[in-house]
């Protein structure tokens, strides 16, 4: 055999050209995966647990329900000073233009029986100053709704609870819907890797005449479609990182990325397929019962009021009676007087109200049980049903695990058998297309456990536990 060897080829402007761009392709990659690195570690990261920390100090929603809680706490003490004495001062300037008439019997002055005098008393002018002190001894309305203030703290603290509670889902829901589109980026960048590296060996055999043009161009529509998707993710991480510090309460220009290991994302499926439903743990059950048992204390004070209450007073008067405005002449008396005594008020008959306004109230007590009841229906409902997606997001986890498995090494083994020109390059897109769909919808399942998850630990009341 003799074997002939080809002249030096003369490079043409053409094909530097297009080896610089291939060039540059490959440093552009290189650079776009590396910055994305650097990003990554030079990021603060974050972790779950300290998220949620920065959230819940830094959430508008549970600040306003703290301040509702205040705002309840000063109402309970105004409704206490009911029970306080009440003091009032008055003072008065009078004038009369016109002095009251009175009619004095006329056998007192010797005029026959029957008859009357009229006669004027008084003087225009009168300064009058007055205070008066009142005392509640006895309402047995308000002593049967002292028990209603510790059941209203309890009402507005599970109010303050579920906000929590929310706060708790949502954030933790972002993190991970961050953690999954940033996983997606890393995965569709290694596959430009790949797409770049095929590009160059699909040129290089149209050089050597083992390629056809139409194989490139396919190439080039590969990598412009992955290209796009790169740029929806990176403005999609961007949109979540934004709104991660903004709940969080971060600076919108600083470093905030969260960090979570997902080298085995399913490794404490059987903590979580553990939990027990406890339905009357449950926030929305406690705050149901608390307001039945308000509703109870509401009628019984409203009865209350039908029995009579009892007040202590003392009154006091001082009083100047002038004939000009000159009411500090001190040639001239100042009158006073005083009284102490007590005020029973015995309600008798109010129109029915009370009658009427306890049966709402009834009534409002009956959509209470039914609410209850439908309350603890629902939650075996959503209990059970999140149960079942967590073992459905759990298996798909697996099998789209194995199934990216499967789809890499189909991709290696035509890459080898392509470069050996056995392989169609059909077939290598083909693979290419389908590993990265399987890569895809691998990272899509884990971030369905993810929420899985977190759906049935607020169904379970126990979301506390991502603390």
């Amino acid at each position: 055999m003799i074997l002939k060897t080809k002249a030096p080829k003369i490079i043409s402007i053409k094909d530097y050209l297009c080896a610089m761009q291939r060039i540059l392709l490959l440093i552009c990659y290189t650079l776009g995966s590396f910055c994305f690195a650097f990003v990554r570690v030079h990021a603060q990261g974050v972790s779950l647990q300290e998220s949620l920390k920065l959230a819940l100090e830094n959430s508008t929603q549970l600040k306003k329900a703290q301040l509702d809680r205040d705002v309840l706490e000063q109402r309970l003490r105004e409704g206490r000073s009911a029970a306080y004495p009440t003091i009032n001062a008055s003072l008065s300037f009078d004038y009369y233009p016109l002095l009251p008439t009175q009619l004095l019997p006329g056998e007192l002055f010797g005029q026959a029986d029957g008859t009357y005098i009229p006669a004027q008393f008084g003087q225009p002018w009168q300064l009058t100053s007055a205070i008066t002190i009142e005392q509640p001894l006895y309402n047995e309305s308000l002593r049967r709704s002292i028990p209603s203030v510790n059941v209203t703290r309890a009402i507005y603290d599970l109010l303050l609870e579920r906000s929590e509670t929310d706060v708790l889902f949502n954030t933790a829901q972002l993190f991970y819907q961050t953690l999954q589109t940033e996983q997606l980026l890393r995965a569709l960048y290694a596959n430009l890797e790949k797409i770049a590296a095929l590009q160059r060996m699909a040129e290089l055999q149209l050089k050597n005449g083992y390629a056809i043009p139409i194989d490139v161009k396919r190439i080039k529509v590969a990598h412009t479609n992955l290209s796009t998707q790169r740029q929806n993710l990176l403005a999609g991480i961007k949109a979540l990182q934004q709104t991660m510090k903004f709940i969080c309460g971060k600076d919108f220009d600083a470093d905030f990325s969260p960090e979570e290991a997902l080298t085995d994302p399913t490794a404490d499926s059987s903590r979580w397929q553990a939990i027990q439903l406890e339905p009357e743990a449950a926030t929305e059950h406690r705050l149901l019962l608390r307001n039945l048992e308000l509703n109870r204390l509401q009628v019984r004070s409203l009865y209350g009021e039908a029995y009579p209450s009892l007040r202590a007073y003392a009154s006091g008067y001082y009083q100047g009676l002038r004939k000009d405005a000159n009411v500090f002449d001190a040639s001239t008396r100042w009158y006073g007087m005083a009284a102490i005594g007590f005020k029973l008020n015995v309600p008798v008959f109010d129109g029915f109200r009370r009658q009427r306004k306890a049966a709402i109230l009834r009534i409002e007590g009956q959509k209470l049980e039914a609410d209850r009841d439908q309350l603890l229906r629902a939650k075996e409902l959503e209990f059970r049903q999140a149960r079942i997606q967590l073992q459905n997001a759990l298996e798909s986890v697996r099998a789209q695990q194995e199934n990216v498995g499967l789809a890499r090494e189909i991709v290696e083994k035509l890459t080898l058998q392509y470069k050996e020109g056995v392989a169609s390059l059909t077939d290598l897109l083909n693979a290419q297309t389908a590993l990265s769909e399987a890569e895809t919808n691998y990272w899509q399942q884990v971030f369905s456990y993810k929420l899985a998850v977190l759906k049935l630990l607020k169904a379970a009341g126990k979301i506390d536990i991502l603390k």
